[in-house]
Protein backbone atom coordinates (compact mmCIF):
# COMPACT_ATOMS: atom_id res chain seq x y z
CA UNK A 1 0.00 0.00 0.00
CA UNK A 2 2.59 2.39 0.60
CA UNK A 3 3.52 5.09 2.62
CA UNK A 4 3.18 8.99 2.26
CA UNK A 5 4.53 11.57 4.52
CA UNK A 6 3.15 14.18 6.74
CA UNK A 7 5.11 16.57 4.98
CA UNK A 8 3.52 15.44 1.71
CA UNK A 9 0.21 16.09 3.04
CA UNK A 10 0.56 19.28 4.36
CA UNK A 11 1.93 20.60 1.10
CA UNK A 12 -1.11 18.91 -0.91
CA UNK A 13 -3.69 20.02 2.04
CA UNK A 14 -1.78 23.82 1.83
CA UNK A 15 -1.58 24.15 -1.82
CA UNK A 16 -3.33 26.95 -4.13
CA UNK A 17 -6.37 25.45 -5.22
CA UNK A 18 -8.19 26.90 -8.38
CA UNK A 19 -11.58 28.09 -7.33
CA UNK A 20 -13.53 27.71 -10.25
CA UNK A 21 -17.51 26.98 -11.17
CA UNK A 22 -18.56 27.51 -7.14
CA UNK A 23 -21.68 29.34 -7.94
CA UNK A 24 -19.73 32.94 -6.46
CA UNK A 25 -21.12 35.57 -8.31
CA UNK A 26 -19.66 39.41 -8.11
CA UNK A 27 -22.28 41.10 -5.78
CA UNK A 28 -22.11 44.11 -7.27
CA UNK A 29 -25.23 44.96 -9.36
CA UNK A 30 -23.34 45.84 -12.87
CA UNK A 31 -20.94 43.17 -12.84
CA UNK A 32 -22.66 39.91 -11.82
CA UNK A 33 -19.68 37.68 -13.37
CA UNK A 34 -18.28 34.83 -12.00
CA UNK A 35 -14.90 35.35 -10.67
CA UNK A 36 -12.40 32.48 -11.09
CA UNK A 37 -9.99 32.45 -7.75
CA UNK A 38 -7.19 30.77 -6.42
CA UNK A 39 -7.29 29.79 -2.21
CA UNK A 40 -4.27 29.20 -0.35
CA UNK A 41 -4.02 28.00 3.35
CA UNK A 42 -0.94 29.33 5.13
CA UNK A 43 -0.11 29.39 9.03
CA UNK A 44 -0.82 33.15 10.42
CA UNK A 45 0.93 32.32 13.46
CA UNK A 46 2.38 29.05 15.09
CA UNK A 47 0.28 27.84 18.05
CA UNK A 48 2.00 26.24 21.12
CA UNK A 49 0.18 22.68 20.42
CA UNK A 50 -0.69 21.98 16.80
CA UNK A 51 -3.47 19.04 16.48
CA UNK A 52 -3.51 17.75 12.91
CA UNK A 53 -6.49 15.42 11.92
CA UNK A 54 -5.82 13.42 8.94
CA UNK A 55 -8.81 12.88 6.61
CA UNK A 56 -8.77 8.89 6.12
CA UNK A 57 -11.65 8.37 3.49
CA UNK A 58 -11.51 9.22 -0.29
CA UNK A 59 -15.71 8.68 -1.47
CA UNK A 60 -16.54 6.69 1.43
CA UNK A 61 -13.89 4.37 0.96
CA UNK A 62 -11.14 4.15 3.74
CA UNK A 63 -7.31 5.67 2.86
CA UNK A 64 -4.87 2.58 4.59
CA UNK A 65 -1.75 4.29 3.29
CA UNK A 66 0.53 4.65 6.40
CA UNK A 67 1.67 8.45 7.10
CA UNK A 68 5.34 8.86 8.51
CA UNK A 69 5.35 11.20 11.30
CA UNK A 70 8.76 12.67 11.89
CA UNK A 71 9.52 13.35 15.57
CA UNK A 72 10.87 16.59 14.16
CA UNK A 73 8.87 18.69 11.43
CA UNK A 74 9.93 22.06 9.75
CA UNK A 75 6.96 24.02 9.48
CA UNK A 76 8.35 27.16 8.30
CA UNK A 77 7.50 26.61 4.48
CA UNK A 78 3.68 26.55 5.94
CA UNK A 79 4.01 30.12 7.69
CA UNK A 80 5.55 32.24 5.32
CA UNK A 81 4.52 35.77 7.17
CA UNK A 82 5.19 33.99 10.81
CA UNK A 83 7.92 35.95 12.60
CA UNK A 84 8.06 32.89 14.94
CA UNK A 85 9.86 29.64 14.19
Amino acid sequence: FGSVSLKDCLEEYTKTERMEKIGYRCQNKKCKAVDKMEKDITIFRFPKILVIHLKRFSRREKITKKVDIPSKLDMRAFAPNSSKS
